[in-house]
Protein backbone atom coordinates (compact mmCIF):
# COMPACT_ATOMS: atom_id res chain seq x y z
CA UNK A 1 0.00 0.00 0.00
CA UNK A 2 2.64 2.10 0.57
CA UNK A 3 4.50 1.46 -2.11
CA UNK A 4 1.46 2.65 -4.39
CA UNK A 5 0.74 5.83 -2.36
CA UNK A 6 5.02 6.89 -3.32
CA UNK A 7 4.29 6.15 -7.08
CA UNK A 8 0.82 8.12 -7.21
CA UNK A 9 3.05 10.87 -5.08
CA UNK A 10 6.03 10.54 -7.76
CA UNK A 11 3.52 10.81 -10.91
CA UNK A 12 1.84 14.35 -9.18
CA UNK A 13 5.16 15.14 -8.78
CA UNK A 14 6.22 14.81 -12.14
CA UNK A 15 3.14 16.15 -13.55
CA UNK A 16 3.71 19.30 -12.04
CA UNK A 17 7.37 19.09 -12.59
CA UNK A 18 5.89 19.10 -16.28
CA UNK A 19 3.35 21.95 -16.13
CA UNK A 20 5.86 24.14 -14.49
CA UNK A 21 8.24 23.21 -17.67
CA UNK A 22 5.90 23.59 -19.69
CA UNK A 23 6.03 26.31 -22.54
CA UNK A 24 3.30 28.59 -21.29
CA UNK A 25 4.97 28.43 -17.94
CA UNK A 26 8.43 29.60 -18.49
CA UNK A 27 6.91 32.30 -20.98
CA UNK A 28 4.78 33.47 -18.41
CA UNK A 29 7.41 33.55 -15.70
CA UNK A 30 7.93 37.23 -15.47
CA UNK A 31 5.78 40.64 -17.22
CA UNK A 32 7.55 42.16 -20.49
CA UNK A 33 8.58 41.04 -23.83
CA UNK A 34 10.00 37.41 -24.45
CA UNK A 35 11.04 35.27 -27.38
CA UNK A 36 11.93 32.34 -28.29
CA UNK A 37 13.01 30.59 -31.89
CA UNK A 38 11.69 27.73 -34.00
CA UNK A 39 12.71 26.71 -37.69
CA UNK A 40 10.40 28.33 -40.51
CA UNK A 41 8.80 27.04 -43.16
CA UNK A 42 10.61 27.49 -46.74
CA UNK A 43 9.82 29.42 -49.70
CA UNK A 44 7.36 31.94 -47.16
CA UNK A 45 9.52 35.18 -47.25
CA UNK A 46 11.12 36.70 -44.54
CA UNK A 47 8.98 38.77 -42.40
CA UNK A 48 10.34 41.92 -41.48
CA UNK A 49 9.94 45.89 -41.48
CA UNK A 50 10.66 47.13 -44.79
CA UNK A 51 10.79 50.50 -45.86
CA UNK A 52 11.41 52.51 -48.92
CA UNK A 53 11.85 51.82 -52.46
CA UNK A 54 14.93 49.41 -52.25
CA UNK A 55 13.26 47.29 -49.51
CA UNK A 56 15.65 48.55 -46.72
CA UNK A 57 15.34 46.69 -43.86
CA UNK A 58 14.86 48.75 -41.14
CA UNK A 59 13.67 46.32 -38.35
CA UNK A 60 10.15 46.64 -36.29
CA UNK A 61 9.54 48.13 -33.08
CA UNK A 62 7.96 46.11 -30.28
CA UNK A 63 6.46 49.33 -28.99
CA UNK A 64 4.76 50.16 -31.77
CA UNK A 65 0.98 50.29 -31.65
CA UNK A 66 0.80 49.36 -35.35
CA UNK A 67 1.89 45.90 -35.58
CA UNK A 68 2.10 44.92 -39.04
CA UNK A 69 4.68 43.38 -40.96
CA UNK A 70 5.72 42.10 -44.37
CA UNK A 71 8.15 40.22 -46.36
CA UNK A 72 10.43 41.00 -49.24
CA UNK A 73 11.10 39.04 -52.54
CA UNK A 74 13.67 41.67 -53.35
CA UNK A 75 17.55 40.12 -54.34
CA UNK A 76 19.23 42.75 -52.29
CA UNK A 77 17.37 41.47 -48.83
CA UNK A 78 19.61 39.26 -46.63
CA UNK A 79 20.11 35.75 -47.14
CA UNK A 80 17.46 33.97 -44.61
CA UNK A 81 18.63 32.04 -41.59
CA UNK A 82 15.77 29.18 -41.62
CA UNK A 83 14.90 30.46 -38.06
CA UNK A 84 11.63 32.26 -36.42
CA UNK A 85 11.35 34.47 -33.73
CA UNK A 86 8.32 34.54 -31.83
CA UNK A 87 7.81 37.54 -29.29
CA UNK A 88 5.06 37.37 -26.55
CA UNK A 89 4.26 39.98 -24.54
CA UNK A 90 3.35 39.23 -21.06
CA UNK A 91 1.29 41.36 -18.31
CA UNK A 92 0.46 40.42 -15.25
CA UNK A 93 1.50 36.92 -15.75
CA UNK A 94 -1.28 36.75 -19.63
CA UNK A 95 0.17 36.90 -22.70
CA UNK A 96 -1.71 39.94 -24.38
CA UNK A 97 0.35 40.49 -27.85
CA UNK A 98 2.38 38.26 -30.03
CA UNK A 99 4.31 38.89 -33.25
CA UNK A 100 7.03 36.63 -35.25
CA UNK A 101 9.83 37.67 -37.29
CA UNK A 102 12.53 35.84 -39.32
CA UNK A 103 15.71 35.72 -36.82
CA UNK A 104 17.67 38.73 -38.77
CA UNK A 105 15.22 40.93 -38.70
CA UNK A 106 16.40 43.90 -35.86
CA UNK A 107 13.86 43.82 -33.82
CA UNK A 108 13.97 46.59 -30.68
CA UNK A 109 12.07 47.51 -27.45
CA UNK A 110 12.16 50.19 -24.95
CA UNK A 111 12.64 47.49 -22.84
CA UNK A 112 14.78 44.27 -22.42
CA UNK A 113 13.52 40.93 -24.32
CA UNK A 114 13.81 37.77 -22.22
CA UNK A 115 14.69 34.71 -23.88
CA UNK A 116 13.43 31.27 -23.82
CA UNK A 117 15.85 28.34 -25.10
CA UNK A 118 15.19 24.82 -26.49
CA UNK A 119 11.45 25.46 -27.50
CA UNK A 120 10.08 22.35 -29.67
CA UNK A 121 7.86 23.13 -32.56
CA UNK A 122 4.52 21.65 -31.45
CA UNK A 123 5.27 22.98 -27.89
CA UNK A 124 5.12 26.75 -29.69
CA UNK A 125 2.15 26.21 -31.87
CA UNK A 126 -0.06 24.64 -29.01
CA UNK A 127 0.67 27.84 -27.17
CA UNK A 128 0.13 29.98 -29.62
CA UNK A 129 -3.74 28.65 -30.79
CA UNK A 130 -4.29 28.12 -27.85
CA UNK A 131 -3.78 31.97 -26.84
CA UNK A 132 -6.09 32.60 -30.00
CA UNK A 133 -9.11 30.97 -27.93
CA UNK A 134 -9.13 33.33 -25.20
CA UNK A 135 -7.62 36.47 -27.28
CA UNK A 136 -9.09 39.70 -28.66
CA UNK A 137 -10.45 38.71 -32.34
CA UNK A 138 -8.18 41.54 -32.91
CA UNK A 139 -4.57 39.49 -32.66
CA UNK A 140 -6.44 36.79 -34.70
CA UNK A 141 -4.22 37.29 -37.84
CA UNK A 142 -1.23 37.46 -35.94
CA UNK A 143 -1.29 34.59 -34.37
CA UNK A 144 -2.36 33.04 -37.81
CA UNK A 145 1.08 34.34 -39.30
CA UNK A 146 3.17 33.09 -36.35
CA UNK A 147 1.91 29.63 -36.78
CA UNK A 148 2.44 29.68 -40.45
CA UNK A 149 5.84 30.33 -40.39
CA UNK A 150 6.65 27.34 -38.58
CA UNK A 151 8.27 24.31 -40.23
CA UNK A 152 6.24 21.75 -38.21
CA UNK A 153 3.57 20.47 -40.55
CA UNK A 154 1.21 20.69 -37.25
CA UNK A 155 0.98 24.35 -38.48
CA UNK A 156 -1.01 23.14 -41.79
CA UNK A 157 -3.20 21.39 -40.04
CA UNK A 158 -3.79 24.06 -37.41
CA UNK A 159 -4.73 26.94 -39.60
CA UNK A 160 -6.64 24.14 -41.65
CA UNK A 161 -9.10 23.62 -38.52
CA UNK A 162 -9.54 27.23 -37.98
CA UNK A 163 -10.57 27.86 -41.91
CA UNK A 164 -13.50 25.64 -41.26
CA UNK A 165 -17.14 26.48 -40.51
CA UNK A 166 -17.13 26.43 -36.52
CA UNK A 167 -14.79 29.68 -36.07
CA UNK A 168 -15.98 33.45 -37.02
CA UNK A 169 -15.68 34.28 -40.41
CA UNK A 170 -12.82 36.99 -40.33
CA UNK A 171 -10.32 34.46 -38.20
CA UNK A 172 -11.61 31.44 -41.44
CA UNK A 173 -9.85 34.26 -44.08
CA UNK A 174 -7.18 35.24 -42.15
CA UNK A 175 -6.48 31.05 -41.76
CA UNK A 176 -7.21 30.63 -45.47
CA UNK A 177 -4.97 33.51 -46.50
CA UNK A 178 -1.90 32.04 -44.42
CA UNK A 179 -2.50 28.60 -45.71
CA UNK A 180 -1.85 30.11 -49.47
CA UNK A 181 0.20 32.90 -48.57
CA UNK A 182 3.05 29.95 -46.36
CA UNK A 183 2.03 26.39 -46.60
CA UNK A 184 2.60 25.70 -50.18
CA UNK A 185 0.96 22.47 -51.77
CA UNK A 186 -0.33 21.05 -48.68
CA UNK A 187 -1.67 24.70 -48.14
CA UNK A 188 -3.16 25.40 -51.57
CA UNK A 189 -4.82 22.21 -51.91
CA UNK A 190 -6.67 22.92 -48.49
CA UNK A 191 -7.51 26.26 -49.99
CA UNK A 192 -9.02 24.71 -52.96
CA UNK A 193 -11.03 22.75 -51.38
CA UNK A 194 -12.79 25.24 -49.39
CA UNK A 195 -12.74 27.69 -53.01
CA UNK A 196 -14.67 24.59 -54.50
CA UNK A 197 -17.01 23.20 -51.80
CA UNK A 198 -17.62 26.08 -48.96
CA UNK A 199 -21.04 27.00 -48.53
CA UNK A 200 -20.41 30.38 -48.07
CA UNK A 201 -20.15 32.30 -51.50
CA UNK A 202 -17.77 34.63 -49.24
CA UNK A 203 -15.53 32.38 -47.96
CA UNK A 204 -15.12 30.58 -51.61
CA UNK A 205 -14.15 34.26 -52.49
CA UNK A 206 -11.54 35.02 -50.29
CA UNK A 207 -9.97 31.23 -51.01
CA UNK A 208 -9.84 32.28 -54.10
CA UNK A 209 -7.83 35.11 -53.24
CA UNK A 210 -5.53 33.11 -50.75
CA UNK A 211 -5.22 30.44 -53.63
CA UNK A 212 -3.95 33.38 -56.01
CA UNK A 213 -1.17 34.35 -53.36
CA UNK A 214 -0.26 30.73 -53.29
CA UNK A 215 3.54 29.62 -54.32
CA UNK A 216 2.46 26.06 -55.09
CA UNK A 217 2.48 24.79 -58.75
CA UNK A 218 0.08 26.87 -61.55
CA UNK A 219 -2.70 27.86 -58.91
CA UNK A 220 -3.96 29.85 -61.91
CA UNK A 221 -5.12 26.78 -63.22
CA UNK A 222 -7.19 26.11 -60.39
CA UNK A 223 -8.75 29.43 -60.27
CA UNK A 224 -9.31 29.18 -63.97
CA UNK A 225 -11.70 26.09 -63.29
CA UNK A 226 -13.55 27.86 -60.76
CA UNK A 227 -14.34 30.52 -62.73
CA UNK A 228 -16.11 28.25 -65.39
CA UNK A 229 -18.06 26.59 -62.53
CA UNK A 230 -18.57 28.11 -59.58
CA UNK A 231 -22.29 28.13 -58.89
CA UNK A 232 -22.51 32.36 -58.06
CA UNK A 233 -21.68 34.58 -60.87
CA UNK A 234 -20.19 36.99 -58.26
CA UNK A 235 -17.78 34.37 -57.16
CA UNK A 236 -16.73 33.62 -61.21
CA UNK A 237 -16.42 37.45 -61.38
CA UNK A 238 -13.41 37.38 -58.64
CA UNK A 239 -11.92 34.28 -59.96
CA UNK A 240 -11.54 36.72 -63.18
CA UNK A 241 -9.93 39.24 -61.49
CA UNK A 242 -7.95 37.03 -59.83
CA UNK A 243 -6.86 35.46 -62.88
CA UNK A 244 -6.18 39.00 -64.50
CA UNK A 245 -3.54 39.75 -61.38
CA UNK A 246 -1.18 36.46 -61.20
CA UNK A 247 0.53 37.46 -64.29
CA UNK A 248 -0.16 34.66 -66.22
CA UNK A 249 0.29 34.65 -70.03
CA UNK A 250 -2.79 32.75 -70.54
CA UNK A 251 -4.97 35.36 -68.76
CA UNK A 252 -6.14 37.62 -71.50
CA UNK A 253 -7.68 34.71 -73.79
CA UNK A 254 -9.24 32.77 -71.12
CA UNK A 255 -10.67 35.70 -69.63
CA UNK A 256 -12.14 36.88 -73.39
CA UNK A 257 -13.14 33.38 -73.38
CA UNK A 258 -15.27 33.28 -70.81
CA UNK A 259 -16.83 36.44 -71.54
CA UNK A 260 -17.91 34.13 -74.89
CA UNK A 261 -19.12 31.42 -72.53
CA UNK A 262 -20.82 33.47 -69.47
CA UNK A 263 -24.43 34.07 -69.63
CA UNK A 264 -24.47 36.62 -66.67
CA UNK A 265 -24.24 40.44 -67.91
CA UNK A 266 -22.89 41.22 -64.61
CA UNK A 267 -20.08 38.53 -65.10
CA UNK A 268 -18.94 39.82 -68.35
CA UNK A 269 -19.35 43.18 -67.36
CA UNK A 270 -16.44 42.06 -64.34
CA UNK A 271 -14.72 40.37 -67.14
CA UNK A 272 -14.13 43.05 -69.34
CA UNK A 273 -13.14 45.38 -66.09
CA UNK A 274 -10.20 42.22 -65.57
CA UNK A 275 -9.30 42.53 -69.02
CA UNK A 276 -8.20 46.13 -68.31
CA UNK A 277 -6.06 44.85 -65.36
CA UNK A 278 -3.98 43.10 -67.51
CA UNK A 279 -0.06 44.94 -67.28
CA UNK A 280 2.15 45.67 -70.09
CA UNK A 281 -0.24 47.08 -72.62
CA UNK A 282 -2.35 43.27 -72.90
CA UNK A 283 -5.20 45.19 -71.45
CA UNK A 284 -5.72 47.71 -74.11
CA UNK A 285 -4.79 44.62 -76.39
CA UNK A 286 -7.41 42.67 -75.10
CA UNK A 287 -9.98 45.56 -75.07
CA UNK A 288 -9.39 46.45 -78.61
CA UNK A 289 -10.07 43.19 -80.22
CA UNK A 290 -13.37 43.06 -78.00
CA UNK A 291 -14.29 45.88 -80.02
CA UNK A 292 -13.57 44.48 -82.98
CA UNK A 293 -14.91 41.22 -82.68
CA UNK A 294 -18.26 40.10 -82.90
CA UNK A 295 -19.63 40.59 -78.94
CA UNK A 296 -22.86 41.74 -77.41
CA UNK A 297 -23.18 45.08 -77.46
CA UNK A 298 -22.88 45.93 -73.81
CA UNK A 299 -19.58 43.93 -73.93
CA UNK A 300 -18.03 46.75 -76.18
CA UNK A 301 -19.87 49.11 -73.98
CA UNK A 302 -18.39 48.25 -71.31
CA UNK A 303 -14.75 47.77 -73.29
CA UNK A 304 -15.07 51.49 -74.66
CA UNK A 305 -15.33 52.79 -71.08
CA UNK A 306 -11.80 51.27 -70.03
CA UNK A 307 -9.95 52.16 -72.80
CA UNK A 308 -11.04 55.75 -72.71
CA UNK A 309 -9.98 55.08 -68.81
CA UNK A 310 -6.91 53.75 -69.75
CA UNK A 311 -5.62 56.88 -71.62
CA UNK A 312 -2.55 55.12 -73.18
CA UNK A 313 -0.85 55.38 -76.71
CA UNK A 314 -2.86 52.62 -77.99
CA UNK A 315 -6.03 53.51 -76.76
CA UNK A 316 -5.96 56.82 -78.17
CA UNK A 317 -4.46 55.45 -81.62
CA UNK A 318 -7.22 53.31 -81.51
CA UNK A 319 -9.79 56.15 -81.12
CA UNK A 320 -8.02 57.67 -83.59
CA UNK A 321 -8.07 55.38 -86.14
CA UNK A 322 -11.95 54.62 -85.22
CA UNK A 323 -13.31 58.28 -85.35
CA UNK A 324 -10.83 58.72 -88.36
CA UNK A 325 -13.13 55.90 -90.18
CA UNK A 326 -16.22 57.18 -89.21
CA UNK A 327 -15.70 60.42 -91.07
Amino acid sequence: MKRLILLVTLAACAGAASAADSLEARVKQSDGWVAWSVSMVADAGAPCCFSGRRDAQRGCNLDDPNRGFNTSDDDRRPPSTGTLTIYAHVARARIDDVRAFEASCPVRSSGEIRHVEGVAQPDSIELLSKWMDGADSAHDELALAAIAYHADGMATRVLASRADAAHPHKQREDALFWLGQARGADGAAIVERFATTDADPKIREHAIFALSESHADDPYARIRAISQSDPSGHVRSQALFWMAQMKDPRAAADITAAISRETSADVREQAVFALSQLEDGKGDEALIALMRGDYPRDVKKQALFWLGESGSPKAMQYFDQALTRSR
